[in-house]
């Protein structure tokens, strides 16, 4: 790769910190309402299972058991929904693409991974996400890229963020 052919480059790797950023920024983004209803759902379900399982106990014990397990099941999912999206997106992750090199010019984003190279037009993009240390550029609900600010080895955060504003003609949520 030649680096000088791009204004920006970005190597960012794909740990535990970064995919718990990349869903974190997703759900109070492109997947704000999708998570809240999830989660709305989950919330209910379980509080419906373990009070009709404590109702039925007394009089069927294996209906009412069961129901207050389903319950508690539930509620502890919904207790633990950012551990159990981070382990889920980790499983996702085939090891090849753990460490990302990403490309940007005038015209498209080059991923290169162990895996191959991969390219995305700007006309692809979702959404743009920051906060203090990434950018995540969405290209729907559940797909993106997430850029560590402290991974450009080419160009630097802030003149990322005027090149990816207007090259994508979308507004930087920032959280």
């Amino acid at each position: 790769m030649n680096e000088s052919l791009y204004p920006f480059v970005n190597h960012t790797t794909y740990d535990l910190k970064a995919l718990g950023a990349m869903n974190r920024l997703a759900e109070l983004s492109v997947r704000r309402e999708k998570s809240r209803k999830t989660k709305g759902v989950c919330g209910v379900l379980g509080l419906v299972g373990l009070v009709g399982g404590v109702y039925l106990y007394p009089h069927q014990n294996l209906v009412g058991s069961l129901l207050m397990l389903y319950g508690v099941i539930l509620l502890v999912l919904l207790m633990s929904w950012k551990n159990f999206q981070l382990r889920s997106s980790q499983r996702q992750l085939p090891r090849n693409m753990r460490e990302c090199t990403y490309e940007f010019d005038e015209e498209e984003i080059l991923c290169t991974t162990e895996a191959g190279e991969q390219r995305y037009t700007y006309e692809q993009v979702f959404a743009v996400v920051a906060d203090l240390e990434w950018y995540v550029i969405f290209f729907d609900a559940s797909h993106g890229i997430i850029l560590s600010k402290n991974g450009f080895t080419t160009g630097d955060p802030k003149d990322f963020k005027a090149f990816i504003g207007q090259h994508t003609q979308l507004p930087i949520q920032e959280y």
